[in-house]
C-alpha cells in the first residue's frame, strides 16, 4: 500500500507579494456652475407663445388641410 504523502501537492516555491492597504482617494473638486436667471418681465418666450399669427398663414392652412385637420368654415 502507498503512503498518504504520495497524493499531496508540492510546496509552492514562490512567495506571495505583500499587499499594500488601500488608501481612500481624496474626492476631486467639482466645478460649480452658477447661472443667473433673468427677470420674467423681459422674457420673449411669453410673447412668442401668445403670438398665434402663424395660424392665419396660408401655408399653415394648406398643410393642415392636407393632414385632414382643416378648420370648419362658417
Amino acid at each position: 500500500m502507498g503512503c498518504c504523502c504520495m497524493y499531496m501537492a508540492p510546496v509552492w516555491p514562490f512567495g506571495k507579494k505583500a499587499v499594500e492597504p488601500r488608501q481612500a482617494k481624496p474626492p476631486k473638486a467639482r466645478k460649480v456652475v452658477e447661472y443667473e436667471r433673468k427677470a420674467d418681465d423681459d422674457d420673449p418666450s411669453v410673447e412668442t407663445m401668445t403670438n398665434r399669427s402663424h395660424i392665419d398663414d396660408k401655408g399653415f392652412k394648406d398643410a393642415m388641410a392636407l393632414l385632414g385637420d382643416s378648420p370648419k368654415k362658417k
